[in-house]
């Protein structure tokens, strides 16, 4: 019989426990001050006896949570029932997850993924095993989050309003700041859920929606996409906790105009209620700092009253307001070098580059542009360039061109972001301020993301071919990167190859194993130097000599365009691609056509140069002069569709991530076909 007992007992007991996780399963949780609480929102015709039960808490200890509930219990009112739970190192607001989710995209490593988040390498693969081997577009990575707290206990300031409290007992407050040797720059990264929107995050960080908005240009109300990350830096200082007798408050900023009785009806309280968690008020004003108790929410928080969808466009709209103007402000900081007895090539490539920017903006003006050009020297100096961005003038420019040096893009960059300017890089490929920088544009697609791209679009123009490597001995590196993601993006597509190692000669006559029966084939030479060009041009060309009806294709790189004087007729024999960021065809009209004009405005011919720098400057001004014409300097934040009828740059600009600014991702595949025509392939 007492067995019996103990077993019903016991099963009384299991019954309530898995009852209570059952209820508990999927409520929010909140940790106020290393305390862990359930937040529960009161249902119809839920008293004390029904929330106590459900909970296996005192009516006592519901009250002295949620002192608003003295009264009596109300339907749809928050309430914070203790979990029994601590938990260390936690600030009194939202959880931050240790870790986040990092969706790869076609052209990214692990190392400019560690870049981007500012974490090691290592971290990364510690938590992806695996990854160290190699990463695949479209899968995901952990990453860890880098933003570190810790932990002070101080005293409470009084609010402005308020005098200081003359009881033994003063007030404490756990502080939760960033260490010491973290960067004022830090953020919490997060990844945007099923289902979620700004009102949604904006509550579970503690964060205003402007806030977010500024941290994340790359997002608007209507463009959260599943799986994106962005960045947050939490306001811990509006979530402070004070504990005072034994009594949990939370303190709240006075906004410009509010009451106390606003106040209380934002909360769901009472003005009696907020006055007896602040004894020593009298009258508030804005900005002034006042206690509520911890177990009441802003009612905004409920499904009855969140922010509309009309309010959160105002925001954004307000914040990135269509700008247009009837004048366009550029300025050109280059190192003309005007002061050098002797000006060198590269001075007189950016000279050139300069004017072929000045004929875009001529067109332009002959369609009705009011564009106005401000070109300086920037002496390939630090200093001089500090001493142009001084000038107030400098204030007023829509569009800034940077020169290449890392040290004068970072000065240029970093005075946009400040001033809302626009950045042009159009001369370094390996300058990284496009990854931080929200204002900064590259023209120039990085050698990741181009090889990434390059490769992607090889197996869907050649794929079908029978793909050959030829590599000399000993091994070139200059395109060693290249080909080894090439070999990945093969495998991953199910795609097999073959490989013919070579020295000083090529004889593909007898390699009848890899070629017998093969209608198709594409050749991939490892190297883009001249003297293995030489080699393989030649052993494909016997080969054809002897099996004319052989279908084959010859694979290359943007290095070749500059021997395309010398090997034309090769290039059309062997049916040859090449992948290049620039290309202008001189036979196409365009192009023709540029080259008078040139010729006329500056009485010579353009330096033999890939890219052309006249035509480089021309393309570009063209792009950033009419999209700043048409849609204002927040153009990047409307519909920026790709640019595809330039003569040697076409420009399709992406963002990295959600707060960085762009690179043109824009290629071409060159094809010098066999019956004597040359195809740009555009995408």
């Amino acid at each position: 019989m007492k067995h019996t007992r103990i077993t019903i007992i016991l099963w009384f007991c299991f019954t309530a426990i898995f009852m209570l996780s059952a209820q508990t399963e999927n409520l929010q949780t909140k940790v106020i001050d290393g305390k862990e609480f359930y937040i529960y929102k009161v249902k119809p015709s839920e008293g004390f006896y029904s929330v106590s039960h459900k909970f296996g808490i005192s009516q006592e200890e519901i009250i002295r949570y949620n002192p608003a509930a003295k009264s009596g219990l109300k339907r749809g009112q928050l309430l914070m029932i203790p979990t029994n739970k601590t938990v260390s190192g936690q600030n009194s607001g939202s959880e931050i997850e240790s870790t986040f989710e990092h969706t790869i995209v076609r052209g990214e490593s692990l190392y400019s993924i560690s870049k981007t988040y500012k974490v090691p390498i290592q971290s990364i693969i510690d938590l992806n095993p695996g990854s160290e081997r190699g990463i695949k577009a479209g899968a995901t990575l952990k990453i860890p989050q880098r933003y570190q707290k810790k932990q002070s206990t101080t005293a409470q300031r009084p609010a402005p309003s308020q005098t200081p409290s003359t009881e033994k007992s003063t007030p404490q407050t756990t502080v939760v700041s960033a260490s010491p040797d973290e960067p004022s720059g830090d953020f919490v990264y997060h990844t945007i859920g099923e289902g979620e929107t700004l009102f949604s995050i904006s509550k579970r960080y503690d964060m205003d929606i402007e806030t977010i908005l500024k941290l994340n240009p790359g997002i608007s109300p209507n463009n959260l996409k599943k799986g994106s990350v962005i960045r947050l830096t939490p306001d811990t200082k509006e979530s402070t906790v004070t504990v005072e007798s034994k009594q949990l408050y939370t303190q709240y900023k006075v906004r410009k105009k509010e009451t106390l009785y606003s106040i209380s009806k934002k909360f769901g309280t009472t003005v009696e209620e907020i006055k007896k968690c602040n004894p020593n008020i009298k009258q508030i004003k804005q900005d002034d700092i006042i206690n509520i108790p911890a177990g009441i929410e802003y009612n905004t928080v409920t499904a009855e009253n969140p922010i509309t969808s009309a309010e959160i466009n105002n925001i954004y709209n307000k914040l990135y307001k269509s700008d247009k103007k009837g004048v366009v402000n550029v300025a050109i900081i280059l190192p003309f070098m005007l002061k050098q007895p002797h000006i060198d090539t590269k001075a007189s490539l950016y000279t050139e580059y300069y004017q072929g920017f000045l004929m875009a903006v001529d067109s332009l003006k002959r369609q009705g542009a009011s564009i106005n050009v401000y070109a300086y020297d920037s002496e390939d100096s630090e200093a001089t360039v500090r001493n142009i961005l001084t000038n107030p003038q400098m204030k007023e420019m829509d569009l800034i061109v940077a020169p290449e040096d890392d040290n004068h893009i970072k000065q240029i960059a970093d005075f946009g972001l400040a001033n809302d300017i626009n950045v042009v890089n159009t001369f370094s490929l390996k300058n990284e301020e496009v990854s931080l920088n929200a204002k900064v544009f590259q023209t120039n697609i990085p050698h990741s993301y181009l090889y990434a791209e390059a490769a992607d679009r090889f197996i869907r123009y050649l794929g079908n071919r029978k793909i050959v490597f030829l590599s000399p001995t000993p091994e070139e590196e200059d395109k060693k990167d290249f080909i080894a993601g090439l070999k990945e993006e093969l495998s991953r597509a199910n795609l097999s190859y073959s490989e013919i190692k070579f020295g000083k000669d090529l004889n593909l006559l007898d390699q009848d194993s890899i070629l017998t029966g093969e209608s198709g084939i594409v050749f991939v030479p490892t190297s883009a130097k001249k003297k293995v060009l030489s080699i393989v041009v030649a052993a494909i060309e016997s080969l054809k000599e002897k099996q004319s009806d052989l279908d084959v294709a010859l694979f290359g790189y943007p290095e070749w365009l500059t021997l395309v004087p010398e090997y034309l007729n090769e290039f059309y024999k062997l049916n040859t691609y090449l992948y290049s960021r620039f290309y202008a065809n001189p036979f196409e009209e365009s192009t023709k056509s540029f080259h008078k004009r040139f010729l006329y405005w500056y009485n010579k011919d353009m330096i033999n140069a890939s890219p052309q720098y006249a035509l480089l400057g021309f393309d570009t001004g063209i792009y950033f002069l009419s999209s700043i014409r048409e849609q204002g300097k927040n153009f990047a934040l409307q519909d920026m569709k790709p640019s595809t009828d330039r003569i040697q740059t076409d420009f399709s600009f992406q963002r990295i991530n959600n707060w960085s600014g762009f690179i043109n991702k824009s290629f071409y595949f060159v094809n010098f076909t066999p019956d004597f025509t040359i195809r740009k392939i555009r995408e």
